[in-house]
């Protein structure tokens, strides 16, 4: 971390401490099912490792498609448990299938990026009229407050990663975030449905059909 740019360096140091404060705050302190979180928690790590490649020059960054089970777990156990699902996709996305060990910054950095992006969506979804974020929710009552939650997490996830890759870089951070994130908008949406097709089916007790409603698209 020492050989970032200064702002690079204040802008990590913010979201691991914004992450850290998320994290106190809001960690569950119980479990509302502790085998579906199980599942998730497996489920999602399995999936970050199927990343993309970022096409920057010097970074070497990958981009995570476990979004789609975050989503269902958003939908199912909440955002409290969801952070921690997410937070173990990005400790697997950073350590396992890479060209090179991730410096611990790094590992920490994309931990708490997807617990703050998470609790984001969390909040907008609920902001927007979404139905109980544990389950018993209908299909029908979600559109508007997914499709809500699903930009706050594209926009949330994108922004902080191409942030600290713009002040790492030096490059300018609208540029980057246009040049490698934007184009990925549109499966965010994808996935995020077929999350909440999962999640609806996951609720009624058909476990396995969700785990292909849910699978990245």
């Amino acid at each position: 971390m020492r050989d970032l740019p200064l702002a690079a360096r204040l802008f990590v140091g913010a979201v691991l401490t914004a992450g850290l404060v998320i994290l106190i705050f809001y960690a569950p302190r119980s479990l509302h099912n502790p085998l579906l979180f199980a599942a998730l928690l497996c489920f999602s790590s399995l999936a970050s490792a199927l990343k993309v490649s970022l096409p920057l020059a010097s970074s070497g960054s990958t981009m995570s498609v476990s979004y789609a089970v975050d989503f269902a777990s958003l939908l199912l156990l909440g955002a409290n448990e969801t952070m921690i699902v997410a937070a173990a996709s990005a400790w697997s996305q950073c350590t396992f299938r890479t060209q090179a060990r991730s410096a611990p910054y790094k590992t920490l950095f994309s931990m708490a990026s997807l617990m703050i992006t998470v609790k984001a969506a969390g909040w907008v979804y609920v902001w927007l009229g979404g139905t109980s974020l544990q389950g018993n929710f209908a299909l029908a009552d979600i559109p508007k407050p997914l499709v809500g939650a699903a930009t706050a997490y594209f926009v949330c996830n994108t922004a902080l990663i191409a942030t600290a890759i713009g002040l790492s870089t030096k490059q300018s951070i609208v540029r980057v975030w246009n040049e490698n994130f934007l184009w990925s908008a549109p499966s965010y949406f994808v996935g995020a449905g077929a999350a909440a097709i999962g999640a609806t089916v996951v609720d009624r007790g058909g476990y396995w059909m969700a785990l292909l409603a849910a699978a990245p698209p």
